[in-house]
C-alpha cells in the first residue's frame, strides 16, 4: 500500500489505513510495526489539519470559539455556567475589544468578494456586527443589574437553585414600562439575532462562489453553528456534558465557516490575477 513501507512485508498485508485506526490499538501491535502504526495516525491527523488549514490573517478569529471552549474566562458571548456575573461585568472591556479584534480580519477578508455596487451589503454588514457587539454588553449589564437586584439571589443559596432562580429571572419579561432598566432587558437576545444574520449574510456571499459539494457543506456548517449557539443558550445551566457538546460543535462550525472564507477568498484572488 502506499502508506506501508517497503521493510515491513507484514505491513503490506494488514487491513485497510481506517480499519486499523478504529480497531487496533497501539499496545497490539508488534514491536517492530509499532511504529509504522503512529506514521498512520500522524498521517491521519496531517490530512485533516491541512484540509482546515487557516491563513495567517485568520488566526485572530480563534479568539472566538475559544473564549467559548473555556466559558470560565467570562470572554464569551454568554454569561458563564458558573454563574459569576460578577466578573462577567467586569470584564465587559475585554470582551468587546476581543470581538472587534477576531471581527476586523473576517470583514477586511470578505471586503474583495464584493462587487462595485455591493458597499452599501458591506457596510450593512459591518454596522450589524458593531451594533450586536455594543448592545450585547450594555443589555446583558442590565440584565445582571436586575437578577443581582433579587432579594432571594443575596441569599445564600445552594448551586442548584441559584441556577434555577437565574433562569426563572432571565426567562420572564419584565413589564414595568416606567422602569427604563428593566424594559430594556426584554431585548438582550436582539443582539444574538443580529450577530445570526450577519453571520448568514456572510455565508450567503461564499454561497456565491463555491462549487455545488462544497455549497452543500458550507450549509450544513452553518446549521451546526446556529444549532452549536442555541445549544449554549439554552443547555450552559443544565448538563455539563451537553453543554461542552454544543460549544464544542459551535467552535467546529465556526472554525468551518473560517475554512470556506479562506478557500473562497483564494478563488476570487485567483480570478482577478487571470
Amino acid at each position: 500500500t502506499p502508506f506501508c513501507p517497503p521493510c515491513s512485508p507484514m505491513a503490506c498485508r494488514m487491513p485497510s489505513f481506517t480499519h486499523i485506526t478504529r480497531t487496533v490499538s497501539p499496545l497490539s501491535f508488534p514491536e517492530n510495526n509499532r511504529l509504522h502504526f503512529f506514521r498512520f495516525r500522524r498521517f491521519k491527523m496531517d490530512a485533516i489539519m491541512d484540509s482546515i488549514s487557516l491563513p495567517t490573517q485568520l488566526l485572530p478569529c480563534l479568539a472566538i470559539p475559544f473564549v467559548e471552549l473555556f466559558p470560565d474566562l467570562c470572554l464569551g458571548w454568554w454569561t458563564p455556567p458558573s454563574l459569576n456575573l460578577n466578573q462577567y461585568k467586569k470584564m465587559w472591556y475585554l470582551r468587546v475589544a476581543l470581538q472587534f479584534i477576531a471581527w476586523f480580519p473576517v470583514f477586511e477578508m470578505i471586503l474583495p468578494l464584493f462587487d462595485d455596487g455591493d458597499g452599501g451589503h458591506f457596510s450593512l454588514l459591518v454596522i450589524g456586527t458593531v451594533v450586536s457587539i455594543a448592545f450585547r454588553n450594555v443589555l446583558m449589564n442590565k440584565q445582571i443589574q436586575r437578577v443581582a437586584s433579587t432579594p432571594l439571589w443575596k441569599s445564600n443559596l445552594p448551586r442548584e437553585k441559584r441556577e434555577a432562580l437565574f433562569v426563572v429571572i432571565t426567562s420572564s419579561k419584565p413589564t414595568d414600562i416606567n422602569n427604563f432598566d428593566e424594559i430594556v432587558t426584554r431585548y438582550v437576545s436582539l443582539p444574538t439575532k443580529v450577530a445570526g444574520g450577519v453571520m448568514y449574510g456572510i455565508v450567503h456571499l461564499l454561497h456565491q462562489h463555491l462549487a455545488d459539494d462544497d455549497k452543500m457543506k458550507l450549509m450544513a456548517v452553518f446549521g451546526a453553528f446556529v444549532v452549536g449557539g442555541t445549544g449554549i443558550n439554552g443547555t450552559r445551566h443544565g448538563s455539563i456534558g451537553i453543554d461542552c457538546f454544543f460549544r464544542c460543535m459551535f467552535g467546529a462550525a465556526y472554525i468551518g465557516i473560517l475554512h470556506y472564507l479562506a478557500e473562497v477568498s483564494d478563488i476570487v484572488l485567483i480570478k482577478g490575477i487571470k
